[in-house]
C-alpha cells in the first residue's frame, strides 16, 4: 500500500483513510487495488462490524481517479477501463455497514466511491463534482447508481454540467444525509458506527440485502447499456483530449461533429 491509504481499528469499528493529501487523495490504479483486497478483508474479519471511508488532509475526500496517470495510459495507446463495476472497491458489495465520512472535495470516482457507500455525511466545507463531460468520459458509477437517490433533474444538470454541488445543495437533495461542521465529522461518524457494531449482525445485514434488492432491481440491465454507450463514447478520442488538456491545462478541442448511432445496438 506504500501508505497510499491506513487502516486503523476502533473497537469493533475499522476506519479507513485515503492518505495521498498532496494530490487530493487521488485514485491510482495500485491504490485502488489495494483498497479493494483491503475491502474483502475487512469483510472477512468477524471481530469488525462497521466500516468508515474518509480522506486525509482537509481539503479532500477523494479528488477520483489520478489524471496523470490516466494520461499516460492514453497516451501510450491503452485502453482506460470502460466499464468499472457498478460498485466501485468492493464497497457496495460490503455485507457489513459502510460509511462515508466526506471531509473534503469528492470529485469524479470520488464522489462514486462514496455513492457506494451505504451512506454518507459530509463536512460543511465539502462539495461535490462530476466532471467527467468536460473530460470526454462518462462517470459510469453515478450514470446508474445516482438516479435511484436524487431527483433526474438535478442528476443531469450535476452531470451533464459538470458544477460544483455544495454540502448543503447535496444535503437537500439527498446525496449527503447530514452535515456536520468539518471538526465534528468523524465524531459523529464513529458515533453511529459504534452504535450499529453493537446492534443484531444478522438483522443488519438482512437490512442491507433487502433494502439493496430494491436499488440493484434492473442495475445490471442498466450497466449493459451504460458499457455499450461508453464504447462509442470512446471511439470518439475525446477522452485522450480530454486528459490531454488537463495535463497541459488548455481548454480542450473536441470533435464536434461526432455522431454517435446508439440505435445499432438496440436492435441487436
Amino acid at each position: 500500500m506504500a501508505n497510499e491509504f491506513t487502516i486503523e481499528r476502533h473497537g469493533r469499528v475499522t476506519v479507513f483513510t485515503l492518505n495521498r493529501p498532496e494530490r487530493r487523495n487521488a485514485l491510482t490504479t495500485s491504490l485502488a487495488a489495494d483498497f479493494e483486497d483491503a475491502v474483502a478483508e475487512f469483510g472477512r474479519d468477524n471481530s469488525q462490524r462497521v466500516l468508515i471511508i474518509t480522506g486525509a488532509g482537509e481539503k479532500a475526500f477523494c479528488s477520483g481517479a489520478d489524471l496523470s496517470e490516466a494520461k499516460d495510459l492514453a497516451e501510450e495507446g491503452l485502453r482506460l477501463p470502460t466499464a468499472p463495476d457498478q460498485d466501485m472497491l468492493g464497497v457496495g458489495k460490503c455485507e457489513k455497514p459502510v460509511i462515508a465520512a466526506i471531509n473534503g472535495l469528492a470529485v469524479g470516482a470520488g464522489l462514486e466511491l462514496a455513492l457506494c457507500c451505504d451512506f454518507r455525511l459530509a463536512a460543511d466545507t465539502a462539495w461535490f463534482a462530476l466532471p467527467e463531460v468536460q473530460r470526454g468520459f462518462l462517470a459510469g458509477v453515478a450514470a446508474v447508481t445516482l438516479p435511484r437517490l436524487m431527483p433526474l433533474g438535478a442528476v443531469m444538470e450535476l452531470m451533464l454540467l459538470g458544477d460544483r454541488l455544495s454540502a448543503a445543495d447535496a444535503y437537500r437533495l439527498g446525496l449527503v444525509q447530514q452535515v456536520f461542521p468539518a471538526d465534528r465529522l468523524m465524531e459523529a461518524a464513529m458515533e453511529r458506527a459504534e452504535r450499529m457494531s453493537h446492534f443484531s449482525q444478522s438483522a443488519l445485514w438482512g437490512t442491507k440485502q433487502v433494502v439493496r434488492y430494491w436499488r440493484n432491481r434492473a442495475l445490471d440491465e442498466h450497466h449493459e447499456f451504460y458499457k455499450h454507450v461508453v464504447s462509442r463514447v470512446f471511439t470518439s478520442g475525446d477522452v485522450a483530449e480530454g486528459l490531454r488538456a488537463f495535463a497541459e491545462k488548455r481548454v480542450p478541442e473536441y470533435d464536434m461533429n461526432w455522431p454517435p448511432d446508439l440505435t445499432a445496438g438496440n436492435k441487436a
